[in-house]
């Protein structure tokens, strides 16, 4: 029953680690609905679409005209599709504006809602054909992370600061858009939300684990403070918890050297990717099935993002040798995607 709770908060189906449009029109009256503070709720069916649905289409390629189109207004850079989508602006032309989808083709839609100013971008990894982990039927990671990133976005609001979700739906975006649309609004903090699996061994404290970008001093500091506010608030639950020995705030690294996971790879934004616990562990999932759970963590990833923005903590909970893991799968990757509609 607890399993539901999450689902139906996320308007259904919902959104791991990385283991880790046809065109069609929309009166004024439709027009309306798209949200001017940047983000749907989760109640949100604006243009016909849920968080639970994606209608598959095929997006058509304007590459053939990109040429002769204006460029885009600084001003514009990013937008809300009438659905509720987040998009990069390419440029405009007498039709409309092109746009880049989600799943990097581009296409042309009638108009927009620009994102201003967004100190915070929340990812709630994966969505679409790629759940994430699947150990628990009634509740996908993707649909986890994605109640999680809107709960948090709304605490964030609420505290003044500004945020955005890159995706607000269940759809699939590859790692290297989710990137781009971060870097292209500039923000403070790049931060992609997951639950982990397989369990780990057993321990006394939650698992949480924070993925940050090699040679990055201000990445590190962002993991440190998200890892004390979310271990901290997660350590207050009665849970048989799994966790990795080096769990805590560090870097992974593949066999050549890089960092291994492409939100910390692509984006020149400062990231971090947080595990925040272990949905493969029947007894941690049962928690992560609940309100409670959601809210708990949203609040303590909005702390830790605030003690980031407003003071000069160091964080804690870095563990020195960074961990070697070359991913072997094409998850986030952009063979196979389905945009989803965007008006």
């Amino acid at each position: 029953m607890a399993l539901a709770v999450v689902a139906a908060a996320c308007g259904g189906d919902g959104d791991p680690a990385e283991v880790s449009s046809g065109i069609e029109t929309v009166d004024a009256g439709d027009a309306s609905r798209a949200r001017a503070d940047l983000a749907l709720s989760a109640d949100d069916d604006s243009a016909g679409q849920t968080a639970s649905t994606v209608a598959p289409t095929t997006v058509t390629t304007y590459a053939a005209i990109t040429e002769e189109t204006l460029p885009p207004n600084p001003d514009e850079r990013v937008m809300i599709t009438p659905t509720g989508v987040l998009v990069g602006v390419t440029g405009r032309t007498d039709d409309g504006v092109v746009v880049e989808t989600p799943c990097g083709g581009l296409t042309l839609i009638d108009f927009g809602q620009p994102v201003g100013d967004i100190q915070i971008v929340l990812d709630p990894g994966h969505g679409g054909d790629e759940q994430g982990a699947t150990d628990v039927p009634e509740l996908t990671e993707a649909a986890l992370n994605l109640a999680l990133a809107r709960q948090t976005r709304d605490v964030l609001e609420a505290r003044s600061i500004t945020a955005i979700l890159t995706r607000d739906g269940d759809y699939r975006i590859p790692i290297t858009q989710r990137a781009a649309l971060a870097d292209l609004m500039a923000p403070e903090a790049f931060i992609s939300i997951h639950h982990n699996t397989p369990a780990s061994r057993p321990s006394p404290t939650p698992g949480t684990e924070v993925f940050v970008q090699n040679n990055s001093e201000v990445s590190k500091r962002l993991g440190g403070l998200l890892y004390e506010e979310v271990f901290a608030a997660l350590d207050t639950f009665d849970v048989n918890w799994t966790a990795r020995d080096d769990a805590g705030v560090l870097v992974v690294l593949n066999e050549d050297g890089e960092d291994a996971y492409g939100i910390a790879r692509y984006p020149t934004t400062p990231s971090a990717l947080v595990e925040l616990a272990y949905l493969g562990n029947p007894a941690e999932a049962e928690l992560l099935a609940t309100p409670e759970y959601v809210t708990t963590a949203a609040v303590a990833l909005a702390d830790g993002i605030e003690r980031f923005l407003t003071s000069e903590d160091p964080g804690s909970g870095f563990i020195d040798t960074p961990r070697t893991f070359t991913p072997l799968t094409s998850s986030g990757g952009s063979t196979g995607c389905v945009d989803p509609r965007l008006q």
